[in-house]
C-alpha cells in the first residue's frame, strides 16, 4: 500500500519586505498539489502576510482551513515571538464560519464584548479596554482586519499567556476568512477573529504543538 506523503510546511519569518501575498499563495498550492495538505506558519510581522495568503488561497483553490493556532514560540534568532499556525487541506473537516457564528450567538452583547483592533490604538491601550470588558463578561471577540491583525493576535496572547488577567483567559476559537474592502468592494482582504474566554485553558491540537516545537529547535 503505497503512503501518503507528509504534508509540506511552509514557515514565514521576518523580514518580509520584499515576500508578495502571491509568492507564499504559491507554496500553499504547490503543496496541496503534492500532498494534498500543507502546514504554514507565520511568526511576528510575517503573521499578516500568512493570513492575507491563506485568505487568497481559499478564495481562489479548494483549499480549507482545518486546523488554526496561535503561540508565542521562543526562537533562537527572534527570542520570544507571536506566530500563527494552520492546517489546509482540499477535505473540509471543520467548520470555522457555522464555530464562529455559534461564538457571536451566544454572547450576551456581541458589539460591546467585540474588541476591535486598528492601528490607532496603542496595544497598552486595547489591553485596558480588552480587561474592562473581560471584568463584565466571561467572553470576548478581538477582531481585526488587514495590517491589524498582527497586532490583534499579538493582544489575545497577552491576555490568554501574559498573566495579565485577574482570572484564567483562554483562547477557544480563532476564525480567519476574507472580508470585502470598503473602498472596493470587488476586492477583499483578509480579517480574523479570536474568541477569548474566561476559565479556559488554551491549547493547541497536538499537530500544531509539535510544529511549533519544531520550529523553536531550528528543525
Amino acid at each position: 500500500m503505497n503512503e501518503q506523503p507528509n504534508p509540506k510546511a511552509i514557515v514565514i519569518l521576518p523580514p518580509v519586505v520584499t515576500l508578495k501575498t502571491t509568492d507564499i499563495v504559491e507554496q500553499i498550492i504547490s503543496g496541496i498539489v503534492e500532498a494534498g495538505e500543507v502546514d504554514i506558519v507565520g511568526v511576528n510581522d510575517a503573521v499578516f502576510l500568512v493570513c492575507s495568503a491563506i485568505s487568497m488561497a481559499t478564495e481562489i483553490a479548494n483549499i480549507h482551513i482545518n486546523d488554526i493556532c496561535i503561540g508565542n514560540p521562543q526562537l533562537p534568532a527572534l527570542g520570544r515571538t507571536i506566530a500563527l499556525s494552520v492546517h489546509l487541506g482540499q477535505k473540509q473537516i471543520w467548520d470555522y464560519a457555522k464555530a464562529a457564528e455559534k461564538e457571536d450567538k451566544e454572547m450576551q452583547n456581541v458589539e460591546e464584548q467585540t474588541i476591535s483592533v486598528s492601528r490607532t490604538a496603542t496595544i497598552e491601550r486595547l489591553l485596558t479596554i480588552s480587561l474592562l470588558r473581560l471584568a463584565k463578561f466571561e467572553k470576548i471577540k478581538i477582531a481585526a482586519a488587514g495590517g491589524s491583525i498582527n497586532d490583534a493576535v499579538a493582544l489575545a496572547l497577552k491576555l490568554a499567556k501574559g498573566q495579565i488577567s485577574k482570572e484564567i483567559v483562554g483562547i477557544k476559537l480563532v476564525h480567519l476568512y476574507p472580508i470585502s474592502m470598503r473602498n472596493d468592494l470587488t476586492k477583499s482582504i483578509a480579517a480574523i477573529s479570536i474568541y477569548l474566554q474566561k476559565g479556559l485553558m488554551t491549547e493547541c491540537t497536538k499537530k500544531q504543538s509539535d510544529l511549533l516545537k519544531k520550529l523553536e529547535s531550528g528543525n
